[in-house]
């Protein structure tokens, strides 16, 4: 690629709540161009200037053409204010997609996926049930380890609302991703102004589940492991450009990941009766932050989320 096009739509999160299976939907689009390689990454953490963030978009491999919507996702531009100014700053008429996730649902898939990913090591509760700190510094811990912090949404929201309208700023309810998906596409089709009768191939992306094989698990992501380094060092990095190693990376996790559910993947990390305890303690930290979040938004996922309780 030349001179690239810049992002003028963003996927903003939230972590555990389907944001690669809408990025996937979205860029089957004909009428919108995906950053694919730039899945996650966060753009304006990792690049300091404007400058280094169109250099490392030259390196996207797809070809552009003409989409009028140019989409790049990163599930944790939501949970640190500087990312929002950040894209502010970049690209003042912007809009942003958002998804919401029942908080403790969220918070157990998070861990579920940490712990696959050999990142989270600790017990359920333990790594839980905490007090909740304000995490505002970019970093990786900051990012993983704040399964309660994540799920304080009317929070993040009244801080993205500090830099963008409501007119440019979509929010989504997780559960239509499952139970209705050709309504929630076309209401995002709808938004970003464009063909709202396309539909994707709906195949879901990034699921928790399990690990299929331990080891091939372990030479992913160890990257001191000597097997790992002698084929990234013989293989991957003289055949794949920079922007593809990452999709080669996300293509190996998701052939060796089962199709086992949360529920299930959970059980397999905790016993009913933990896994039945810490969702209740979790609980208590986000009733009021989802009575405010239904205040703003005049919505009702209090109810939904914890009606029950």
């Amino acid at each position: 690629m030349g001179m690239p096009v810049l992002p003028n739509t963003f996927i903003i999160g939230v972590q555990k709540a389907g944001t690669t299976t809408l990025d996937d939907w979205l860029a089957q689009h004909p009428q919108i161009y995906c950053y694919e390689s730039l899945k996650d990454i966060h753009l304006f953490a990792r690049f300091k200037t404007r400058e280094e963030v169109i250099e490392r978009l030259k390196k996207e491999p797809a070809p552009y053409k003409n989409q009028p919507i140019i989409l790049q996702s990163a599930v944790n531009y939501i949970f640190y204010p500087q990312l929002l100014k950040a894209i502010a700053q970049f690209e003042p008429k912007a809009k942003l997609i958002l998804i919401l996730r029942n908080p403790v649902d969220r918070a157990i898939s998070s861990y579920g996926y940490f712990t696959k990913m050999l990142r989270e090591t600790r017990p359920m509760e333990e790594a839980l049930i905490y007090e909740p700190r304000s995490a505002t510094e970019f970093s990786k811990d900051n990012s993983d380890f704040t399964y309660i912090e994540h799920g304080f949404y009317a929070k993040q929201i009244k801080c993205c609302l500090e830099y963008f309208p409501k007119e440019r700023f979509l929010i989504l309810d997780y559960d239509d991703l499952a139970k209705n998906p050709s309504l929630l596409l076309h209401n995002i089709f709808s938004f970003l102004g464009i063909d709202v009768s396309f539909q994707p191939d709906l195949t879901p992306k990034n699921v928790t589940g399990t690990v299929r094989n331990q080891f091939l698990q372990e030479s992913i992501i160890n990257k001191r492991g000597r097997a790992r380094k002698w084929v990234v060092d013989n293989l991957v990095d003289p055949l794949f450009p920079v922007a593809k190693r990452k999709l080669l990376k996300k293509k190996l996790f998701e052939m060796n990941t089962g199709k086992t559910n949360v529920k299930q993947a959970s059980a397999q990390q905790a016993d009913k009766e933990t896994i039945e305890k810490v969702k209740k303690k979790l609980a208590t930290y986000f009733y009021d932050d989802a009575k405010e979040l239904d205040r703003m938004l005049e919505t009702k996922f209090y109810e939904k989320w914890f009606g029950s309780m």
